[in-house]
Order: structure tokens, then C-alpha cells, then sequence
């Protein structure tokens, strides 16, 4: 045998041979803080259980939701449906209709920590954004 055999040999003896929790590992919540052990939580520490990937997935969508509703700009532009927004948004805070000289319009408000996010709608079709 080469010396390099040997060497891959060794190495994955060593690894098979680590002990592997079988219930995985604990996330730990204790008063000083969050811990990682391979036991299970002891005292008045509780478990926090890891997220499943789904739960990251859905997490990470509404995340993005999030953020395309906080900066419509971002992921609209004039001329797209305004019904694809309120999909994704939700319906607006607050919706004044307004007279033009072009016509009725629509101002959809969306709230936005202290300011809030414009849009403007004519018949259906987002006319303009002021995030």
C-alpha cells in the first residue's frame, strides 16, 4: 500500500470513529446566552430547536416580501399591474382618489417604519412609485 493510502485510511477510521450524537445537537438557551452542545440542555437551560429548511425557505420569502413592499421601486415600475402589488403587499394603508387632468387616479399608500411608499394607479396600471 502507498503511503497516501494509509493516510485516507487513517483519516476516515478517525472520523467514523467520533462520536456522533444521535439526537443531533442541542441549541441551548441559558441566562448567559445561547449555547451549542452535543448533550442534551441541562438545568433551567431550554432547547431551541434548529429551523427546517422550509422553514428558512419561508422565512427568507417573507423576508423578500418584505422588503419589496418597503421599497415598491425595487420591484415595480410604471406600468406594471397594480394588482400584481397588492398581491404581493397586501392592500394598501390607505387609498385617496385623486382628480387630474388626465382623469381619476388612484394613490395607494403602503406604510413604511416612519415615512410610507406611494403609488400612483390609473385604471389598473401603476403610473409612478415615491418610495
Amino acid at each position: 500500500m502507498s503511503r497516501a493510502w494509509v493516510v485516507w485510511l487513517g483519516c476516515a477510521l478517525w472520523v467514523g470513529s467520533s462520536p456522533a450524537p444521535a439526537d443531533g445537537y442541542f441549541k441551548c438557551e441559558t441566562p448567559q446566552g445561547v449555547e451549542y452542545a452535543d448533550a442534551p440542555c441541562i438545568g433551567d437551560a431550554k432547547r431551541r430547536d434548529f429551523p427546517n429548511q422550509e422553514e428558512r425557505e419561508q422565512r427568507r420569502a417573507e423576508q423578500q416580501r418584505f422588503a419589496a413592499c418597503f421599497r415598491p421601486s425595487r420591484s415595480f415600475e410604471p406600468g406594471d399591474k397594480a394588482s400584481d402589488l397588492a398581491e404581493l403587499c397586501g392592500t394598501p394603508r390607505r387609498v385617496r382618489r385623486l382628480t387630474t387632468v388626465r382623469g381619476a387616479e388612484e394613490r395607494w399608500e403602503y406604510r413604511q417604519g416612519q415615512g410610507a411608499a406611494y403609488v400612483w394607479v390609473d385604471d389598473g396600471v401603476i403610473t409612478a412609485i415615491r418610495d
